[in-house]
């Protein structure tokens, strides 16, 4: 497999296959002065690469784009490259070619669908860049951050990407946890569960984020096992499980303060607490788990996590074609197998490689999992997962964006693909609404992420 993994020499940092280090340790002030000059301020490598088809970083938008000044209304993010013509097609007759540039959920795609699947190819853009506070959060995580537990708890961080650079899994993947995001969310959310015979199941819910860590302005008051974000789902349809709500609390020290659940059933009018429904608890949304959303979630310490190198592949990017209002879902979900691939945008990028391997001991679906990890955005945007057996079971896609609203990335679209059963699930779409995503609008209302409050809100 002659995959070109990078060992990145920067700050002194050596980044290998699996050498062992201290789990977790805080860089240097001189280390930290990368940030900003050889690296972005996020921690992204900031100039182009060698063939200049990933330009270096611009920077050069923060919240919405000029052109779209007087006519961003907040319902939707317009397409700052709608005009924009495709470079080229990668299908199954030319996959192989560039093979270097693929994950191996996307190879099992083409060798599944060799005749109908397809990767269409846009330039790349490095447009966008996150608030002068953000990145003055990252850089004071860079030099306080760090993870006790066993890699279970993290200390030291807010407000943004906790290792900005990232020395082995464990900080990997509490990056992906704290990528910046929006502190607050409010979106209508349809899935498309598509089976292999063509039949669609549809769901949809009311979905509310209320992300504390996020807003960034509240350093000194930050612990390390306060709660970083309460969700609260509300079930519309199917019909059979309209009113049920779901309402969660997360902490970043899994040890002392793991997750809390509960739920509400409108039958019988009361909020219980919630069984284990974290790490491979089933989906009804679409063939995948609890802990798959966002790339993972939930407590890591049913695996051991391996920083596997970077890599520069075809990814998805800038995908704002699934926010147009108007797009038909019947246009998103018309194939079998996998979702419209004319629509899914992808961009040649840096990523970084996470790999999780399954303890001994350890009871999950999955025996391995890979994540591939945009650098500019710390956002997971290709993952690939494998069976007991050690074959490859699933693959997935996120449509990332930039939302204007929040000034961060923000993952708009995702799609689950079960490459053993012909399945695939369309989630979170919302074009054929009036509008999609709010975020960063207002401020919670009192008692609104409690408990009392999401009693009160059951019907």
């Amino acid at each position: 497999m002659n995959h070109l993994y990078r060992i990145l020499p920067c700050l002194g940092l050596i980044l290998t296959l699996g050498l062992p280090g201290p789990l977790s340790a805080k860089v240097t002030e001189e280390q930290a002065k990368a940030l900003g000059t050889t690296l972005t301020r996020g921690g992204a490598e900031a100039g182009a690469n060698a063939d200049g088809r990933i330009p270096a970083f611009a920077g050069k938008w923060l919240g919405i784009p000029p052109q779209f000044k007087d006519r961003y209304d907040g319902s939707y993010n317009l397409d700052p490259y709608a005009d924009e013509k495709s470079l080229f097609e990668i299908s199954g007759a030319n996959y192989k070619q560039y093979a270097d540039q693929l994950s191996e959920g996307q190879k099992g795609l083409f060798e599944k669908y060799p005749e109908t699947y397809r990767i269409v190819v846009y330039p790349t853009h490095r447009d966008f860049r996150l608030s002068d506070q953000a990145y003055e959060n990252i850089r004071l995580n860079a030099l306080n951050a760090e993870l006790d537990n066993d890699g279970l708890t993290l200390k030291g961080a807010y407000g943004g990407t906790a290792f900005p650079m990232p020395k082995n899994g464990d900080e990997l993947v509490f990056s992906l946890f704290t990528a910046n995001a929006p502190w607050f969310s409010e979106a209508p959310q349809i899935s498309a569960y598509v089976f292999s015979g063509g039949n669609i199941s549809w769901s949809e819910l009311a979905f509310r984020l209320y992300a504390p860590f996020f807003k960034g302005d509240a350093r000194a008051q930050w612990t390390f096992d306060d709660i970083y974000s309460y969700s609260i789902t509300e079930q519309i349809r199917p019909p059979r499980d309209n009113g049920k709500i779901s309402f969660t609390s997360n902490t970043f020290d899994f040890i002392g303060a793991p997750r809390q659940a509960w739920q509400y059933d409108p039958g019988s009018r009361r909020l219980r607490k919630a069984p284990d429904v974290g790490f491979d608890y089933p989906m009804d949304t679409g063939p995948r788990v609890v802990d798959e959303q966002n790339g993972f979630n939930g407590s890591p310490e049913r695996f051991t996590w391996k920083l596997v190198g970077k890599r520069e592949m075809f990814v998805p990017a800038n995908n704002y074609k699934y926010e147009q209002r108007g797009l038909p879902y019947a246009e998103i979900t018309k194939t079998r197998g996998f979702p419209n691939p004319e629509l899914l945008r992808h961009e040649l990028r840096r990523v970084w490689v996470l790999e999780a391997t399954l303890k001994d001991g350890m009871r999950h679906i999955y025996s391995k999992r890979r994540l591939y990890i945009d650098e500019d955005s710390w956002f997971k945007v290709l993952g690939e997962t494998y069976d007991r057996r050690g074959e490859l079971w699933r693959v997935s896609q996120d449509a990332m964006i930039y939302a204007y609203d929040s000034q961060t990335p923000f993952n708009n679209v995702s799609f689950y693909e079960d490459l053993q059963a012909g399945s695939y699930s369309a989630e979170k779409l919302n074009s054929e609404l009036e509008h999609g995503a709010f975020n960063n609008h207002r401020e919670p209302r009192p008692n609104e992420f409690t408990l009392d409050g999401v009693r009160r809100s059951g019907r």
